[in-house]
């Protein structure tokens, strides 16, 4: 239980940096935002899924449209003359309309001079003595000057026409009312033409019962706008704010030319029981705005305030409600909680090849759902839970990353001298089977144990200069690696004097009696191989006058447990039990066995398992039963002397 705790422990406290500097990106992430940094992404993803939903609506729009183009200032002059004003907009009364809202400034006469006051006469009989009829007025500010709408106009008949802009004038809310100065109300143009067409339904305007700062369009609350609605940070809320669907398709709002209105018969079923909005539609009047759903064409001011005027009167039939947001508490927990799924994200990946697909995925996953609520009338983040999902998740992948890193090194210095790298790319990819926490797991399987010693290092040991006792013996331990570890299962486990011990069949264990099979073949190859090294080796080693050598061999196939020994700070990976015991028991036997009678080059000797293993590949001889020293019964006895049958030159491996 002790020890599992404190493999926990470790885990957490090796992924305890790269936890920390996620959320050191998720609180830099909320630190940006709360600048207004991500505001532009956000408004500009907000225009790719108002542009998405646009056009939705396509039945015949109640507001149509009188657009003033350069052809009717080239024959009636600019500005439209008050006279001409004036008879088009009894036409449309006379037409049926419901209303007629008139998108142009008239705070004095405009037309020829001798005409000026008639004109001007005609348009206040005409607009003074009809309700129906809303005039346009300018309220000012800090950046422009205000305009006043005509003075024979009463105040019910008058809507300010101030767009609310976003940077690069893009329009994406709406005014119900704003206040100037001195504190007065003023309503906006679009809620003077919704209501009057409403008025005919019934439908008014009132406060809401719940909120008493909110008002009621018909049985539709219509929330103000805060300054953190939705992906705003600091947005100017000033005036009773909305925000704009644009859920209407352009088509759907029809047109009526203005000289076609002046010379042809009245458009009664184009106009009647509608709203006639009339404005300019001419390249050289400068009242050009941009809107989300227009992709980057610009949108006359008379054409965004047809579709203000026609969201108003959808919102009081009650077939649609503002869009809404969630508030910024929750909004910073779903911008919180996307930083941390990244971060948890980069803690159970199986594999950090699965990072980029999964992060994309997490991706497609959070802008999905911001446009399926978008779709559903609520507008939230995705750019800042997007940014704190990538960055909180990429660094905590970073950080495991250096850490994977390291221990791929650690695993490579442990297995520094393979050759063959398919083994070595394939422990990699399947790390999880033998590491934990760092430690090679402790595993149980069947392996070939080889143990092995040179004859003549004692004596060469009290003659030789320390020097060139090191060098004589490295030259050997070199060798000797060399061959082993030239073998795909082939692993010199420890040095012990001029002792090697090394294990064949790991570490990927063997299963399969044909892959043990195989493993005691290899090293019993691997043995008689030694032996013609140590040969060549004698050969230099004579030239230059040390001594020469002789080897003992004691192979041994059975089952061990393998797995990591040391500290954190140095490890090995070793095989224990009975198998290695064994195999050096084998190595060092003596006796009637005895070694030192000898004059040949080397001894190898094997079990009955092993014996059992290579089958008739190698020259075997039978030495029958022999005492061991940590054996209750006597050990059946094998010698090699070499193969049956050379082999061709090929890669041992």
């Amino acid at each position: 239980m002790a020890r599992g705790a404190s493999r926990q422990d470790e885990a957490m406290r090796q992924r305890a940096p790269g936890i920390l500097l996620g959320v050191g990106a998720i609180a830099l992430c909320l630190a940006l935002r709360a600048a207004g940094l991500f505001d532009g992404l956000e408004l500009a993803l907000h225009d790719r899924f108002l542009a998405a939903n646009h056009g939705g609506i396509r039945d015949e729009a109640p507001v149509v449209l009188v657009p003033i183009g350069e052809s009717e200032f080239e024959r009636f002059g600019y500005p439209i003359p008050d006279a001409v004003l004036a008879r088009a907009i009894g036409r449309l009364r006379e037409a049926g309309a419901a209303a007629v809202g008139i998108d142009l400034y008239r705070d004095g006469p405009a037309g020829p001079r001798e005409s000026e006051l008639a004109g001007w006469a005609e348009l206040e009989r005409v607009i003074a003595n009809d309700g129906g009829v809303v005039v346009s007025e300018l309220l000012g500010s800090d950046a422009q000057r205000g305009i006043a709408a005509p003075a024979f106009a009463s105040p019910g008949q008058v809507g300010f026409n101030n767009l609310l802009l976003d940077p690069g004038r893009i329009v994406r809310r709406g005014y119900l009312f704003a206040w100037d100065e001195d504190g007065t109300a003023h309503s906006s143009l679009s809620l003077q033409l919704a209501l009057r067409y409403l008025a005919r339904r019934g439908i008014g305007l009132g406060p809401d019962e719940a909120n008493p700062d909110w008002v009621k369009l018909g049985e539709t609350v219509v929330p103000a706008l805060e300054s953190d609605f939705g992906a705003y940070t600091r947005l100017d809320s000033g005036g009773y704010q909305f925000p704009l669907d644009f859920a209407r398709s352009d088509d759907a709002i029809r047109s009526l030319g203005f000289a076609s209105l002046l010379d042809g018969p009245l458009p009664g079923d184009r106009v009647a029981g509608r709203i006639a909005i009339i404005g300019t539609d001419a390249r050289s009047v400068k009242d050009d705005f941009n809107a989300p759903h227009a992709g980057g064409e610009t949108v006359k001011g008379f054409r965004i305030h047809a579709h203000v005027t026609e969201q108003l009167i959808r919102m009081g039939e009650g077939t649609a409600a503002p869009r809404t947001s969630w508030g910024e508490v929750a909004e910073l927990a779903w911008i919180t909680g996307w930083g941390a799924a990244g971060i948890g994200l980069s803690l159970l990946l199986g594999s950090l090849g699965w990072a980029v697909p999964a992060f994309a995925a997490g991706l497609v996953v959070l802008i999905g759902s911001a446009a399926w609520l978008f779709a559903s009338g609520v507008w939230i983040p995705a750019v800042a839970p997007a940014f704190a999902w990538v960055v909180g998740g990429g660094v905590a992948v970073g950080d495991r990353a250096r850490r994977e890193a390291r221990d791929q090194r650690e695993l490579t210095m442990m297995f520094r001298r393979f050759t063959s790298r398919r083994v070595a790319d394939w422990m990699w990819d399947r790390r999880d089977e033998f590491l934990e926490d760092g430690r090679f797991k402790a595993r149980r399987g069947t392996i070939t144990a080889l143990l092995s010693d040179l004859k003549g290092y004692t004596a060469a040991a009290e003659k030789m200069e320390p020097g060139e006792l090191i060098e004589w013996i490295d030259t050997y331990m070199s060798a000797m690696s060399e061959v082993i570890e030239r073998y795909d299962k082939g692993h010199v486990d420890d040095y012990v004097g001029d002792g090697i011990k090394a294990n064949f069949g790991v570490p990927v264990l063997s299963e399969t009696e044909e892959e043990i099979a195989a493993d005691a073949v290899a090293a019993v190859r691997c043995a008689l191989e030694m032996g013609r090294t140590l040969e060549r080796l004698n050969e230099g080693w004579a030239e230059v006058g040390w001594p020469v050598g002789r080897q003992r061999i004691g192979l041994f196939t059975g089952p061990a447990v393998v797995g990591s020994l040391g500290g954190d700070e140095r490890q090995k990976y070793t095989s224990v039990g009975d198998t290695i015991n064994t195999a050096a028991r084998l190595e060092g036997i003596g006796g009637e066995l005895d070694f030192d009678r000898e004059t040949a080059l080397q001894r190898i000797l094997i079990g009955e398992r092993t014996r059992e293993l290579i089958g008739d590949r190698f020259e075997v001889e039978d030495l029958g039963r022999h005492a061991v020293k940590g054996k209750a019964e006597p050990l059946q006895i094998y010698r090699v002397h070499g193969e049956r049958v050379a082999r061709a030159e090929e890669d041992p491996t």
